[in-house]
């Protein structure tokens, strides 16, 4: 299946994926602090204090939380939600597994934040789905933005406004995914 068709026969699905992003973040809301709590320095110098004062972080001491996508009616990501993963986004709120509770890491899911508020949760899902069914986990551009920014924080070499930038580039994202939506949703006409 490629992504066309799995945005297009999921797209009703999707209300199934947000209650459970949203039953999880109720779960969790008690275990969630600003990202402002830690300490860390360079999450400071880059980011706004009233970003790090409103993302909410959730250590967990073991598996991070992932939806069960292929009981959801998506066994498209089946191979994603049996990885370990030490850190996921919902939102404006992220966890991290304690093990891996770095400001790089938590850097990478603030990344995430930031294309969660521009493009909204659906459009976030579809994105990164599309991303993951044609590129695979790694080079998802939403997945491959947040990689190169964290590397890039690691290196000193972020752009001067990371939250503009981050919007930029994630517009950019959106508009190749709803151009492949689009193509697809008109040879999809063509033939049916």
């Amino acid at each position: 299946m490629n992504a066309f068709d799995l945005a297009y026969e999921h797209d009703s699905a999707l209300h199934v994926v947000r209650e459970w992003i949203e039953a999880t973040l109720d779960e969790y809301r008690s275990q969630a602090v600003p990202v402002s709590d830690f300490d860390f320095p360079r999450l400071q110098k880059v980011l706004p204090p009233d970003l790090l004062s409103r993302v909410k972080v959730v250590v967990v001491p073991g598996d991070v939380p992932l939806p069960p996508l292929d009981s959801m009616g998506f066994p498209e990501f089946t191979r994603m939600g049996s990885r370990a993963a030490a850190g996921v986004t919902y939102e404006d709120t992220f966890f991290v597994n304690n093990r891996c509770r770095t400001e790089s890491l938590c850097f990478h899911e603030l990344i995430h934040v930031l294309q969660w508020a521009r493009l909204g949760t659906d459009h976030f899902l579809v994105a990164y789905g599309t991303g993951l069914i044609q590129l695979g986990y790694r080079n998802c551009p939403l997945e491959r933005m947040a990689f190169s920014l964290q590397a890039k924080l690691s290196l000193k070499t972020l752009p001067e406004d990371v939250v503009s930038w981050v919007y930029e580039k994630t517009d950019a994202v959106w508009d190749r995914v709803t151009s492949f939506l689009n193509e697809g949703s008109r040879q999809r006409a063509v033939i049916g």
